[in-house]
């Protein structure tokens, strides 16, 4: 597992706490108020007991946490039940960039835009594998979802990009670090609205009635005692909590790309991989949905993006901003276009006979990066995982290839630049920047999987869907856990808007009369 995640949810909990973000419940206490991301200990006397809310929601990343604000702006009763120390998952420790069609400030740097080109070039990115209903409920929501997230405190940069694997210049960076601003967010809108918060909570079951209607989940309780923190003997056996919803469950867990038995069942080929996903994505609950009857779509679709290799832990990410930075083979030749999608470099990376590459930027392009990437950049040079060069022959020494090439490589890219002619076919929106200004920098760039496209099928309410394509009554989900929205590969800055939107989509249905 990469390091920088669990520094990331570390970091983050400090945050919370500091916040004044800790009155958060944690088993095995449902009566007590504790700080549970600042580790303290549940008080002794607990009994086995059963909950109940009017919608109960299993996840507390980007998907969960939108949901659950979502419902209570309805004046439902919400429980929210996370199994890690504190909240996030993938949202905490992504880039942070959320892509949505944004009239005002694509004007102003004369981008034309459309919902209807956004729901094509997703359509044309998933290779007939998307379902058009949900592509085009996301390109029609994801603007107000923006709107949404401004109006609890959200703030992004006015100049749009076009991020890795994106396609189109209508992606937005947050002023905050990376994904912790949506957690830190959504987290405090929920507590404001009155929304039971829960970590260290994993759910084990979905519980359903006679006619198959889900009824609540059970939940592990994990016993301590206040004195010392320590587990007691419970002689082996755990115990357990059943949450009831009066209006629905709604699944927001996360996929399975921090679950390597699951990944190599599904996509053999990517088994060794290093994975950049929160350690709580491992799938259960996308298993447990399919248990009881819900359908499965896209398994093997999984993502990849560059960063550790095979026997590295440190991702360093130079590739983010697709105008800044060249990829280049063990000859120091560049070998794909790197605007490209993500499929296909994916693929041209692990048929390299070392399974890795060199991504290159020169100063500028360092600088281009937000300062957690920077410093993760500067941290690789320390392990190995980057390096920094005065001159490109210093760079090519250091990486172990051929001068004489990749000074050729970068002196052609400045061409392709210069005359907006890129012979790998590189978009002209993306030959703006030559590599010129010194230091220079590389990073290792193999492939670490980043994000599983398969899940549980759902309908555009967000509906849990069984294989008949009938919605499995009171159970929805959103988010990574689900399937559909992105078939065979996934646009850069899709995730958050994927997630938050349906997550927002799913708070307002459950429980609704009419869908």
């Amino acid at each position: 597992m990469i390091r920088q995640i669990d520094e990331g949810k570390r970091r983050f909990c400090r945050s919370l706490v500091g916040c004044g973000l800790g009155r958060v419940l944690e088993w095995p206490c449902a009566s007590h108020a504790v700080l549970a991301l600042s580790g303290a200990a549940c008080v002794t006397g607990c009994s086995d007991v059963t909950l109940h809310a009017d919608v109960v929601i299993v996840g507390g990343g980007g998907a969960g946490l939108a949901a659950a604000v979502s419902a209570a702006e309805r004046k439902l009763s919400v429980i929210l039940l996370e199994k890690e120390a504190a909240f996030g998952g993938n949202t905490a420790v992504s880039t942070g960039l959320f892509s949505a069609v944004d009239p005002v400030r694509q004007k102003r740097q004369g981008i034309e835009d459309s919902e209807e080109l956004y729901a094509e070039h997703m359509l044309q990115s998933g290779r007939g594998k998307s379902d058009p209903k949900l592509v085009r409920t996301l390109a029609h929501e994801a603007p107000s979802t923006l709107c949404w997230l401004e109006s609890m405190g959200m703030r992004f940069s006015d100049e749009l990009i076009e991020s890795y694997g994106s396609h189109w210049v209508r992606d937005h960076r947050p002023l905050t670090a990376n994904g912790l601003g949506y957690v830190r967010v959504l987290v405090t809108k929920a507590m404001q609205l009155g929304v039971d918060l829960r970590t260290n909570s994993p759910v084990t079951n979905l519980l359903t009635d006679k006619n198959g209607v889900v009824t609540g989940v059970r939940v592990v309780r994990k016993s301590t005692s206040a004195a010392d923190g320590k587990k007691r003997d419970g002689g082996g056996k755990n115990e357990y909590v059943d949450v009831l919803a009066r209006h629905g469950v709604i699944l927001a867990s996360g996929g399975f790309g921090a679950n390597p038995d699951m990944v190599a069942r599904y996509a053999p080929n990517l088994a060794d991989l290093t994975t950049d996903n929160a350690p709580g994505n491992t799938g259960e609950m996308i298993v447990e949905a399919a248990r009881i009857g819900a359908a499965l779509r896209d398994m093997s679709e999984i993502q990849c993006l560059p960063g550790c290799p095979k026997g590295r832990t440190h991702r360093v990410r130079l590739h983010t901003d697709v105008s800044r930075f060249i990829m280049v083979n063990h000859d120091g030749r560049r070998f794909v276009r790197e605007d490209g999608r993500r499929d296909d470099l994916r693929d041209a990376v692990l048929a390299l006979p070392e399974r890795f590459a060199y991504s290159i930027v020169d100063n500028r392009g360092l600088e281009s990066h937000n300062i957690l990437v920077q410093k993760e950049t500067v941290i690789g040079v320390e392990t190995g995982d980057a390096f920094r060069a005065d001159s490109l022959e210093e760079l090519a020494r250091k990486i172990g290839v051929p001068a004489g090439a990749l000074i050729e490589s970068v002196e052609t890219y400045n061409h392709a630049v210069a005359t907006k002619r890129d012979p790998f076919g590189r978009d002209p929106m993306n030959l703006i920047h030559e590599i010129r200004t010194p230091p220079f920098w590389a990073c290792l760039a193999g492939m670490t999987i980043h994000t599983t496209m398969g899940g549980i099928a759902i309908d555009e309410h967000a509906r849990v869907l069984d294989a008949l394509g009938r919605p499995i009554p009171k159970l929805f989900a959103a988010g990574e856990t689900t399937g559909g929205v992105h078939g065979a590969n996934r646009l850069g800055a899709h995730g958050l808007p994927d997630a938050l939107t349906f997550g927002r989509i799913a708070g307002k249905n459950v429980g609704a009369e009419k869908l």
